[in-house]
């Protein structure tokens, strides 16, 4: 995106207001409107959408989207907490699933098919994507295991989309209990300078070589993504990383694309086994 495209967009989305694109040198040579009529779409206001991925075949905990935590089935308390969170345009369950459709639409929410092909949930996401109109720029994917999922986290995450330069982000907390740090189903992750991630692993990483009260932190499970780059990395080739640590945004990385860490002290509860389900019941009844 060049200098011109960037101000433009800025302007659109208003964090600039026409009267401040005088204090750029180019406005001599060309109008505020006649870049309108060059880059019309940044004109289009931006939507948002989140997409959650669910499946019946998990190996961990079968039918996992329709198990039932504290009297409502875990797929329907995932919708719900998304729809809590503010500047969201729509809400959507993506499945292969013709019964967790049907489940779907008695408490009102929006199904979309997706094939059984579908090798892992950004797959289902970026299918579901392709059925939204132009308008959805932005998808964010809410994975269909996290019934405590904060809405100001996803709104963090809409909020760092409208920085052009970020194409996908995601967010890290810490890990703050000693017994998470060898949990294989604990995503950790290393960042640079920048906040830019520099790896994912089940392990933990990096390796401790002292006793140092060394900061570690985990992946939580969601993801934002231009639209255009969610359609790209659904083309990409699996790698042999991707397959040791069974990580698809391991291919991300590989093939060079830029995932940017979003900091919170928000931690959830992913629910992988029988176990999970209880602790999460614990909560929602304290």
């Amino acid at each position: 995106m060049n200098t011109e495209e960037y101000t433009l967009q800025r302007i659109c989305q208003g964090q600039l207001t026409p009267s401040s694109f005088e204090d750029y040198s180019f406005k001599q040579e060309v109008t505020f409107f006649s870049y309108i009529k060059k880059y019309p779409y940044f004109c289009v206001p931006m939507k948002t959408a989140i997409i959650i991925p669910a499946r019946l075949g998990s190996t961990r905990l079968p039918r996992k989207p329709l198990q039932t935590i504290a009297g409502m089935s875990l797929i329907e308390r995932v919708y719900r907490q998304c729809k809590q969170a503010s500047g969201i345009d729509a809400v959507f369950i993506a499945t292969d699933s013709d019964e967790i459709a049907s489940h779907v639409n008695s408490f009102g929410a929006g199904a979309i098919i997706t094939p059984e092909t579908c090798a892992n949930g950004t797959e289902r996401v970026s299918f579901a994507a392709r059925h939204l109109s132009e308008e959805f720029e932005i998808i964010i994917n809410v994975q269909g295991d996290e019934p405590l999922i904060s809405p100001g986290l996803i709104e963090a995450i809409a909020e760092a989309l409208k920085d052009p330069a970020v194409t996908i982000a995601t967010p890290i907390s810490q890990i703050k209990d000693r017994s998470d740090r060898d949990n294989p189903h604990i995503v950790k992750v290393i960042t640079g300078a920048d906040d830019t991630i520099l790896y994912f692993s089940r392990s933990l990483i990096p390796y401790s070589s002292t006793d140092s009260a060394f900061v570690y932190w985990r992946h939580v499970g969601l993801y934002g993504f231009r639209r255009k780059i969610l359609e790209e990395i659904r083309h990409l080739p699996p790698t042999e990383l991707e397959d040791q640590e069974r990580l698809e945004q391991l291919r991300w990385l590989y093939h060079g694309y830029k995932i940017k860490a979003i900091r919170t002290q928000f931690t959830s509860i992913e629910v992988n086994t029988p176990e999970d389900l209880e602790k999460v019941e614990a909560v929602l009844g304290r």
